[in-house]
């Protein structure tokens, strides 16, 4: 099978450990703090992604030139956003979380076009503007009862920083293989973590926790991260950002769909048309993003490019 074909069903393996992910994670902060959990789960996976680089041949590979990019992306693949991923779903839902962190998508192109990197057209803002009337109609505010949370807009924040991740390991990705930019940036975000989380793991009573949470704990630290970001950058540098950051739109869906027989989750007749209204402003913009008004009414239509 050729690799632009193996990347499709790859990718959906990579957003599938996502949605499942987040669903599993805010089961087991119900026992276990966030900041020991985020920092206890990086301590562990940067060795394991050093000894991964060491069992497959490679040699850690690191340019000084690199450095300021490889901090950047150290920081807005780990440091930063992990830091408001995991504190934004300890206060918010699973669905929520996944259907905001889509945003990210629109992030990673807003910060391409700003850069100089891609033309963006009014086909772009107009999807921008039909996913936060899709978030507004999920939070309620036209049923009379809004309910965003804190942890809605720490989630928000943590896509628009992934979303730098995107654009700064496009960058890297000539230089570096996947499973070296994973090693390295994981280590440079780790240094971030774990200071944060010290006073946390101190103070948590281990024997109380569940083996159901240490089953999540477990899934967290081999999946999400170590088995699914070599892919997310291999498929980054076969079909670029713009059209990787796509498969995210899946995410919301696996992890709204997990989370009914995993947390007996309910949504509102709002919640579901909110997130249908979102996700399908997010392709828009995602798939239009270089296209004109004009253009779209002659059925022109211009994929993302890297």
């Amino acid at each position: 099978m050729k690799p632009r074909l193996l990347v499709y069903p790859a990718l959906f393996y990579v957003v599938f450990c996502w949605g499942l992910n987040t669903v599993l994670i805010k089961h087991a902060l119900t026992e276990i703090d966030p900041l020991a959990f985020m920092s206890l789960r990086f301590l562990i996976m940067t060795p394991l992604a050093l000894g991964l680089l060491r069992l497959s041949g490679e040699k850690l590979h690191l340019e000084k030139r690199d450095l300021p990019l490889l901090i950047g992306a150290g920081a807005c693949g780990y440091g930063i956003y992990q830091y408001l991923w995991v504190l934004g779903l300890a206060h918010t839902t699973p669905f929520a979380s996944a259907l905001l962190g889509s945003f990210a998508p629109i992030f990673t192109l807003a910060i391409l076009a700003i850069g100089g990197h891609e033309r963006v057209r009014s086909g772009r803002w107009l999807g921008a503007a039909v996913a936060l009337a899709g978030v507004a109609v999920f939070e309620g505010v036209f049923a009379g009862h809004a309910t965003f949370q804190i942890g809605d807009a720490l989630t928000l924040a943590a896509a628009l920083i992934f979303a730098g991740y995107n654009v700064l390991s496009a960058k890297l990705l000539d230089r570096y293989t996947p499973l070296n930019l994973l090693a390295i940036t994981m280590a440079i975000g780790t240094v971030m973590i774990v200071p944060s989380g010290i006073g946390a793991i101190a103070h948590t009573d281990f024997a109380a926790i569940s083996p159901g949470s240490w089953g999540a704990f477990a899934f967290a630290v081999f999946f999400p991260i170590m088995l699914t970001y070599p892919v997310w950058s291999w498929g980054i540098s076969l079909i670029g950002a713009g059209r990787v950051s796509l498969f995210s739109f899946l995410t919301p869906v696996i992890a709204g769909l997990l989370s009914i027989p995993i947390l007996h989750a309910r949504f509102d007749g709002h919640q579901l048309l909110g997130a249908g209204i979102c996700l399908a402003g997010m392709l828009v913009s995602n798939l239009l993003g270089k296209t004109s008004l004009a253009a779209l009414w002659s059925w022109r239509t211009v994929g993302v490019e890297r």
